[in-house]
């Protein structure tokens, strides 16, 4: 597959559009940002679930961290 060879001249042409959202033409650099933010979306999501569920602090330091959150109103 040859995604490569076509993506920046296909994102070249689709970001000419005015109304279109902007996207990067470096391909490397828009998976690895599109990996970073899906990153942030996993720790996000379990940092509440750690927040939510005193349970859920599983180890000596999240129950370090978190565990004075059961005190606070």
């Amino acid at each position: 597959m040859q995604v490569t060879k076509y993506w920046k001249p296909l994102i070249d042409t689709y970001n000419k559009d005015p109304f279109a959202t902007k996207v990067n033409p470096d391909l490397n650099e828009y998976v690895t940002q599109k990996a970073l933010s899906g990153l942030f979306v996993l720790l996000a999501a379990e940092e509440l679930k750690i927040r939510k569920n005193p349970s859920a602090r599983v180890d000596d330091l999240l129950k370090k961290v978190f565990g004075s959150l059961d005190n606070k109103q």
